[in-house]
This record gives C-alpha cells, structure tokens and sequence, in this order.
C-alpha cells in the first residue's frame, strides 16, 4: 500500500537540490517556498505538523462533506503533498501553483505514482485562469497569509466555486507566541538555520521571501466579509487550546 504522501523516491533526482543548495540556489529557495524542506528537510515535529493539517482536512472532507466531489482544486499546491488524498476525494482535480518548475515536480510525483485524475495549471489566486463556478471543492493551504490585500485573492476563491461547494483554507495563527516558537526553532534546528543562512545570504526579492503579511484575526474577518458560511473549525495546538498554532477552516458557498 502506496503511503498517502510522496516520498522523496517520488520525485526526480534533482530534489536532492534540498541536500545541496548551492548546486542552483535558486531552485532552492523556490522548493523551500513551496514547502518542501519542512516535510523533507526539518524535523520530525515539523514534519508532523506539516502533515497533520492534511489529515485533519481529509478526515473532515471524508465524514462530513459527503467524501466525494466532481472537481476540485489545490490552490498553492507545491511539490503536491496533498495531491494523492484529494485525488482519491475526486473525481478530477487540478493543481495549481504560482511557479513552474516547482509544477513539474509535482506532475513527476504523480506520474511516478500513477495518478490518472489530476492536471496542472500555473497561476496567480489573484487572477486564477478558471471560468466561474468551476469546482465543487477548494483547498487552499497555507497561502492567503502572504497577501496583506485578502478582498481579491478570497474574491477569486468565491467566484470560481460552485454553489454549494465546500472551501477549505487553512492558515497559521501569527500570535506573539506563533512568532516566538518560529523564531526560536529558526535558530535552534540545524537544517531551519541553514535555510536561513541561505537566505539572509542570498537577500532573495518577493517571490523567494513569501513573508507573512496577515494574521489569523485578519483572514477569518476577510473570509466572512465575503459571504463564506463556516461548517467547521479546527486547529493545531501545541499544549492547550491556549496555544493553538494553526487554523483550518471549513466554509461553504451559499449564494446560489
């Protein structure tokens, strides 16, 4: 039985770029962008955060959403973690991310793994290359906390899903405590320093540095101003609930 994430056998060789950045620095910056080096590279807390979003969106999707959808969409897919669960959610999905060759790594994984029900697009969310009302489902992880302007980006979200579809956005808190943690493991883990070395030397522009330029306050607000109807709620937490670290949320399009 097929692991439900790729593994690094999945993809080209030339993912060990991840071992050697300075063989093409910036294929490497775009690869940790995309967020390869936390599910390859980091450590196994990470690595386990990393994935428990997706379980979390999985389990959710398959026991309270019905578990099957006509077409649906990984808005910032990457090197397409998610792509093997939602591909066995529906019938058809696209993958879309912003940077091509980063695409093509994920079009490798999928050949390598024979995944039949998936195609690729490149796009921008704030213009995505879709007719209205395109796909009954719509995951978007980890990306609008990189837009300080949420009303078009989450605008572009509404228009391209159906009625009655289900959108699912997932996002860190940005909380004082968020911001502590991530600091220190920045400067405690090995492999997170050496990302950072890499950066701080290469002083990279926009597309590399991907900051994060809104907060969970701020993109919830975003998302309801928009008319999205919330069906569900969870959250990653380090201890308590007092120490949530990331939210998902799942909203529904009710306009019809």
């Amino acid at each position: 039985m097929q692991n439900k994430f790729p593994q690094k056998i999945d993809y080209p060789e030339s993912l060990d770029i991840l071992n050697n950045p300075y063989k093409n620095i910036d294929l490497y910056m775009r690869l940790c962008v995309s967020s390869a080096s936390a599910y390859f590279e980091t450590d196994p807390f990470t690595k386990y955060l990393f994935k428990k979003r997706f379980y979390l969106v999985e389990n959710y999707l398959k026991r309270s959403a019905g578990g099957r959808f006509k077409k649906a969409l990984d808005v910032g897919c990457g090197i397409g973690f998610f792509i093997p669960i939602l591909t066995s959610l529906a019938d058809k999905v696209t993958a879309l991310d912003y940077t091509g060759d980063v695409l093509e790594y994920a079009r490798f994984m999928t050949g390598k793994r024979n995944i039949k029900n998936v195609d690729f697009a490149q796009g921008d969310i704030k213009s995505l290359p879709f007719d209205d009302k395109s796909f009954d489902l719509i995951v978007c992880m980890s990306v609008l906390e990189h837009f300080q302007n949420l009303a078009g980006p989450i605008e572009e979200l509404k228009r391209i899903l159906a009625p009655g579809g289900f959108l699912v956005v997932g996002y860190p808190t940005e909380t004082p405590l968020f911001r502590f943690l991530h600091k220190k493991a920045s400067r405690i883990i090995p492999k997170r320093r050496k990302i950072n070395k890499i950066f701080n030397e290469e002083k990279p522009g926009e597309e590399f540095a991907a900051p994060h330029l809104s907060d969970e306050k701020g993109i919830t607000k975003a998302l309801f101003d928009a008319g999205f109807s919330e069906k569900a709620s969870k959250s990653i937490n380090l201890l308590p609930p007092l120490f949530k670290l990331y939210t998902i949320k799942f909203l529904k399009n009710e306009s019809f």
